[in-house]
Order: structure tokens, then C-alpha cells, then sequence
């Protein structure tokens, strides 16, 4: 598993540059960090439901009610 003192030294910097688009000059980015938690856990999902269902696709929010009918719809009857 690695660790932090596994990977070389980062340098990072900020250029902060205010938006003249609104009235408090800020942007939006904090979703940058979590960009690909989203399609990961989608992954996660559809894998599992693949695996165990033969479902290869779920639509987008994964909520228990479609996860279910996905499920059902997929069992033999």
C-alpha cells in the first residue's frame, strides 16, 4: 500500500484571479477534488449488479428503489 513518504515532493501553487462575472469575484472549483468519486462508485455499483445479475447498466442516481428494480427485472421469473 503506499504511503505519503512513498511519493516525491509536490510543489503546488495558487493563482488566484477574481471573476468579474459576479458580485463576490469568486469561482466556483471545489468540486474538483471529487470529479471521480462519482463515476467510481457508479463503477463499484454496476460491477457488483454485473457480477451477481448480469446488469450492465444503471441509470444515474444509483438510489436502492432502481438498484431493486434493476435487480428484479433482471431475476428470472
Amino acid at each position: 500500500m503506499p504511503r505519503a513518504d512513498s511519493f516525491p515532493f509536490f510543489h503546488f501553487e495558487t493563482r488566484n484571479v477574481p471573476s468579474t462575472t459576479n458580485a463576490l469575484g469568486i469561482k466556483g472549483a471545489g468540486e474538483a477534488g471529487t470529479i471521480g468519486a462519482t463515476p467510481a462508485a457508479l463503477n463499484a455499483v454496476t460491477d457488483a449488479l454485473w457480477r451477481a445479475h448480469g446488469i450492465r447498466h444503471i441509470e444515474m442516481p444509483a438510489t436502492p428503489a432502481r438498484i431493486w428494480t434493476a435487480i428484479r427485472d433482471a431475476s428470472p421469473r
